[in-house]
């Protein structure tokens, strides 16, 4: 989680091309994997939010956020806020 996971990493280490990745995931799950990436990382800035008593900038960077605007923008997405 800590990692800045993206399609393009998960297609290269599965030796997949990204838009086959991409594709396959989405007709598997019903959602791209890019909201599924971001879901998850927002299901683990709540726990660390709850728990860690680490502060939003630490838990944005932690998790691998390019900006704290960018952090704010998935949580508020993916987290119903």
């Amino acid at each position: 989680m800590s990692e800045n996971i993206t399609v393009e990493k998960l297609a290269k280490e599965l030796f997949l091309s990204r838009p086959y990745l991409s594709r396959r995931f989405k007709e598997e799950t019903g959602e791209s994997l890019t909201d599924f990436i971001l879901k998850e990382k927002t299901e683990e800035a709540k726990r660390l939010l709850r728990y860690s008593g680490k502060s939003l900038t630490a838990i944005g960077n932690y998790l691998g956020f390019s900006s704290q605007s960018h952090f704010a923008r998935v949580f508020k997405k993916y987290a119903k806020v």
